[in-house]
């Protein structure tokens, strides 16, 4: 071997120490955490409704966490309480609940209702022991968008304001001692409130802004007739004695006012129309009585006013030695040419062998007609005319689809809206769904459209069901 050769360099193999990755569990429990805490967070986030900023003169002990509400439900949380920086006024900021988000728009109006002790009311009285909390009326439906507010001193005469009110102002040499909220009486009967009173412009006189409810606007006319009516009315007789006339103690406390309208009445009153407020009545015009029809703001202003009639119907029948009485009860309508009700009560099949029938209409006893035609389960019974004034047949119609209604019995009782998406078409009659829960005394009532306020069908209950039967007179 050479020694100058180099030596052979020798491989010495070496090892790679590699370290194997593996997923490890202690990561997911935080992850998942962390994902769950986002979610919860984006679902507050977009549950949240609007931030409003609402100002008062008085904060009335109100404070941070108490809530707002609206009939009697939460719909928002005061954030924060603070005064404005030239402490002329206390500044809350709310956050409203989503649900309620349409209270932050223009009309809308807030008090904070605190306990409140007065002669003739006492309100807010769970506030005593209870928080505050900050009342809201929503403003009309069309407004627009608005955050900002200045809050009430007082609560509204007022809480919502009724679609069809008619608005008056009344003029008084005096202020005669009315207050906000005093009544409005046609015949004793409270028709409208006082909105407010104050001075006119140029301080020579009162002006007291009315407000009077849809269904009774009708009632004031250009010459209609206002005097104030609170107070005592004393008449000491010799061998009468001593006679007190008193309305009711709220009248005595915050005033009231009546009116009367002439028997030839003039043109109806539009909004903002000025009256003098007389003192007293002359002695004539307790003595109008014109013929107004009072309505209902669920129909149209020229719509007539239905005035159904109770009906009683009674008959014996005897089965071998033993007499029994029936009855079956309705809402009948006078129109031309008769009375119009359900079959099931002019002409049932139990009366074919009764004994005696007697027909009662609005508590008088009256002969038992013949039926001039039943169609659909609807019948027209000859009748006198004293009834009452028919129902005009142009206001009677065939309705072609389902359609919103107001259903009318009781003339002393609220009418009842129905919506069409109650109603199902089953075979030509209406049916109504069953959670309405229908008594029987809203057997017979009549079903007015909403749109145009004709008489369109009849109502029928029977047990759980109810339904709607079109007026299809031949």
């Amino acid at each position: 071997m050479n020694s100058t050769q180099e030596p052979i360099a020798r491989t010495v193999p070496t090892a790679q120490i590699a370290t194997r990755r593996r997923w490890s569990w202690t990561w997911l429990i935080p992850t998942m955490a962390l994902v769950v805490s986002g979610w919860i967070g984006w679902r507050a986030q977009s549950e949240r409704g609007p931030l409003i900023e609402i100002r008062a003169l008085e904060g009335h002990g109100i404070g941070a966490g108490d809530s707002v509400r609206y009939r009697g439900i939460n719909v928002g949380e005061i954030v924060s309480v603070e005064l404005e920086d030239n402490l002329s006024e206390v500044v809350m900021e709310a956050r409203l609940s989503l649900r309620a988000e349409a209270l932050a728009r223009a009309g809308t109006r807030f008090w904070i209702v605190r306990p409140h002790l007065a002669l003739d009311e006492v309100t807010g009285l769970e506030t005593i022991f209870g928080a505050r909390y900050l009342e809201a009326s929503p403003g009309p439906v069309s407004a627009e968008v608005q955050t900002e507010f200045l809050a009430l001193e007082e609560p509204p005469v007022l809480l919502d304001d009724e679609e069809g009110s008619l608005e008056i102002v009344l003029v008084a040499s005096r202020k005669f001692g009315l207050q906000p909220g005093a009544p409005i009486n046609y015949r004793q009967v409270q028709i409208g409130r006082v909105l407010t009173v104050g001075l006119a412009s140029d301080s020579s006189s009162i002006e007291i802004r009315a407000n009077i409810r849809p269904r009774y606007s009708r009632l004031i006319r250009e010459n209609t007739r206002f005097w104030e009516a609170s107070g005592i009315d004393l008449q000491v007789g010799l061998f009468g004695g001593v006679e007190v006339g008193l309305d009711s103690m709220r009248a005595l406390i915050v005033g009231a006012i009546a009116l009367a309208t002439p028997d030839e009445p003039g043109p109806a009153a539009l909004n903002g129309h000025r009256f003098n407020l007389e003192e007293e009545a002359e002695e004539d015009w307790l003595e109008w009585r014109p013929a107004l029809s009072v309505g209902s703001a669920l129909l149209p202003p020229d719509a007539p006013t239905p005035r159904p009639l109770r009906a009683k119907l009674t008959w014996t029948e005897k089965q071998l030695f033993i007499k029994k009485k029936h009855q079956r009860t309705a809402w009948v309508l006078a129109v031309d040419g008769g009375l119009i009700g359900p079959a099931n009560l002019f002409a049932p099949k139990e009366i074919e062998d009764a004994k005696s029938i007697d027909l009662q209409i609005a508590g008088r006893l009256i002969p038992f007609g013949a039926v001039r035609w039943e169609e659909s389960g609807l019948v027209l019974l000859e009748s006198d005319e004293s009834m009452g004034i028919p129902w005009p047949s142009d206001w009677i119609r065939t309705p072609t689809e389902l359609e919103d209604v107001l259903v009318v019995g009781d003339p002393a009782a609220a009418p009842l809206p129905l919506s069409r998406a109650r109603f199902s078409d089953e075979g030509g009659t209406w049916k109504l769904e069953r959670g309405m829960g229908l008594q029987s005394d809203w057997n017979g009532a009549f079903a007015f459209s909403r749109s145009d306020g004709k008489l369109i069908g009849v109502l029928f209950v029977d047990g759980r069901d109810a339904r709607v039967v079109p007026m299809r007179i031949p």
